[in-house]
């Protein structure tokens, strides 16, 4: 025969261990749960940085030979001016022309050594640095192929390359609002929250008794 008073005391006694058992289990179950969900999203986020990496490398790339050919193309006409061939101007860009558009300029140099035109090797600075090098190929390849006189086509690099920077200050100053956005955003609106928001929530929440704290 069971006491009731001893089979409460027991009920008593077994009644928190049976909590902490409960609660231990569910923090078992909740980080094994939060594990697999934190483990799909580090690999979500794996593969599509994957996946973005290249094409985000490719952006940033073809960002840099647009900020750098206007100088590259100073730079020809300033060597040209100096008295230096066409032919051996290239060959400077390909060693001193910002490191981003050097690679276009040695793969003239290269079709050069193997005996193509200079007009047919000049393609090769559309295929390394993309259409940004269109106005330096034509008035070559022009000047080149139909015997044009250079000092026109140096003129017209010139009017390029300053037509080029003007549009990359444009695009800076478009851009500047922007960018200057998220720190206003971010050093302003925790501070409105903390000055404006939170008093008032306080004086709210108190209004409304002791009880609620």
């Amino acid at each position: 025969h069971l006491d009731p008073e001893d089979v409460a005391g027991r009920s008593r006694h077994a009644s928190p261990r049976r909590r902490r058992i409960g609660l231990a289990i569910v923090t078992i179950l909740g980080a094994i749960v939060i594990g697999v969900f934190a483990a799909l999203a580090i690999l979500f986020i794996r593969l599509t940085w994957r996946r973005l990496a290249p094409a985000l490398a490719e952006r940033r790339r073809r960002a840099q030979i647009e900020r750098d050919m206007p100088d590259a193309l100073d730079l020809f006409v300033l060597i040209v001016h100096a008295g230096v061939t066409p032919r051996h101007a290239i060959g400077q860009l390909a060693e001193r022309a910002p490191p981003s558009v050097r690679v276009g300029f040695a793969a003239v140099i290269a079709r050069l050594e193997r005996g193509e035109p200079l007009a047919d090797a000049l393609r090769a600075i559309d295929e390394e640095l993309g259409p940004v090098a269109l106005a330096l190929t034509d008035a070559l390849g022009a000047a080149d192929r139909y015997g044009l006189p250079l000092e026109p086509v140096l003129q017209q690099l010139a009017a390029e390359s300053r037509a080029a920077r003007r549009r990359l200050d444009e695009a800076a100053a478009r851009a500047l609002p922007v960018k200057l956005s998220f720190p206003l955003v971010v050093c302003t609106l925790p501070s409105f929250v903390l000055l404006a928001i939170i008093p008032a929530v306080l004086a709210a929440l108190s209004s409304l008794g002791g009880n609620t704290w």
